[in-house]
């Protein structure tokens, strides 16, 4: 397979350029990395001929206050500018993660919000943002459509995770189905494999685990998916599960 990439997460490496060296020595081509990082990854990705493929941008749009939901959308707004200036073009949002303080029947509302606010931002600036189905509220994936359709954009879609579901609590026998809904919507992957949900999830390499991978993977290319097909392993021995999970992807013929 091409375009292959992997997430800045759960790597042993005490800095991005370890990191950036770790993807130039593995063949992998594409990377996504925090926001914390753009600075230094500027002169470091020419350097290690790696592609940034997008950002983590880290908002959570459930807040206590008006004011504290509008300072996550204009820190969005601000990423979309400067994720330029390492030639990528593309953030990953979060919905958000349940608080004290604020009603969980506020939740849908608030993420409503400040997706279509953070919308208005990236259309400025010609810039996509991948809505990751992540935690408990934006695993649910009927309220991912239901953003989807109400905030109609090019540069709205999904980073679809193909774990994340599963931990949500969704059967394995039902994950195809939830990912032939999201692949049109789908702009980002986070191809990544495990057993179980909640306390009892356990990262594995993929193909190593209970989640359809290729499957998805299939799914996705009917759907014309073009992007980065971007590792995240969440198992034991960091370096070495990825390094396995790349030359999983290597070897499919699909």
């Amino acid at each position: 397979m091409e375009k292959i990439g992997v997430i800045f997460y759960n790597f042993s490496f005490a800095n991005i350029e370890e990191f950036l060296i770790w993807c130039n020595e593995n063949g992998v081509e594409y990377a996504e990395i925090y926001s914390k990082y753009l600075e230094e990854a500027k002169g470091l990705i020419k350097k290690y001929n790696v592609k940034i493929s997008q950002v983590t941008a880290g908002n959570d749009f459930v807040q206590k206050t008006r004011e504290e939901l509008l300072n996550q959308v204009k820190m969005i707004g601000e990423l979309c500018k400067k994720v330029k200036d390492i030639n990528c073009n593309q953030l990953r949002i979060d919905g958000g993660w349940p608080k004290e303080g604020v009603d969980s029947s506020k939740y849908k509302e608030l993420i409503i919000e400040g997706v279509k606010r953070s919308v208005e931002f990236a259309e400025k600036e010609g810039v996509f943002l991948a809505l990751d189905n992540h935690g408990i509220i934006t695993n649910d994936y009927e309220f991912q459509l239901e953003i989807f359709e109400k905030v109609k954009s090019k540069y709205l879609g999904a980073n679809l995770d193909t774990m994340n579901y599963r931990w949500y609590g969704y059967p394995v026998e039902k994950l195809t189905e939830i990912y032939r809904q999201i692949a049109p919507y789908t702009l980002h992957t986070h191809l990544k494999d495990g057993t179980g949900s909640r306390e009892n999830y356990v990262g594995k390499v993929l193909g190593e685990g209970e989640i359809p991978i290729i499957k998805a993977i299939k799914i996705l290319k009917e759907n014309n998916y073009k992007g980065v097909w971007c590792i995240e392993y969440e198992g034991k021995d960091k370096e070495i599960g990825y390094k396995k999970c790349v030359e999983f992807l290597k070897n499919l013929n699909l």
